[in-house]
């Protein structure tokens, strides 16, 4: 049995998003590979102060804001996906993670730092990320039998 890309989307969601969330190997490793390993001198110039400023508590607050929104968007389309594809396997388990979600989203709204929303984490993949794995296997198994 094949899987497309398609069928896969909600897991990798899942899987970038709960990345997202260590906000601490995010901000240390942020374009590690490029700098360290590969030593790109055409991005060096760029991602060196990128990176400095990342990690600068005055200055982190400019880039909090757009991982909040990048984690926010990536919910959003779990919850899409989960209730287009997962409500007919498991009503209560899709319903559930649809309003986890809708918490979560509501309390990323409101954090003030990296920290806030690396304590999120446990949440997230407790409540969303392990329910969809469960989902996507049901849906798996279904197709299969």
């Amino acid at each position: 049995m094949t899987l497309t890309m398609s069928e896969m989307m909600p897991v990798g969601l899942c899987i970038a998003t709960q990345e997202l969330f260590d906000t601490k190997r995010y901000c240390q490793n942020f374009g590690d590979h490029l700098l360290l390993r590969v030593k790109d001198k055409n991005l060096d110039y760029y991602l060196v102060p990128f990176k400095r400023e990342l990690n600068d508590s005055i200055n982190s607050k400019k880039f909090l804001e757009g991982h909040k929104a990048a984690i926010i968007n990536n919910i959003d389309k779990i919850i899409s996906l989960v209730t287009g594809r997962y409500v007919q396997i498991n009503y209560k388990t899709a319903e559930s993670i649809v309003n986890e979600g809708r918490a979560l989203i509501k309390k990323l709204l409101f954090v003030d730092s990296f920290q806030q929303i690396s304590a999120l984490e446990p949440a997230f993949k407790s409540k969303i990320s392990l329910p969809v794995y469960s989902l996507f296997l049901e849906s798996t198994k279904r197709k299969i039998g």
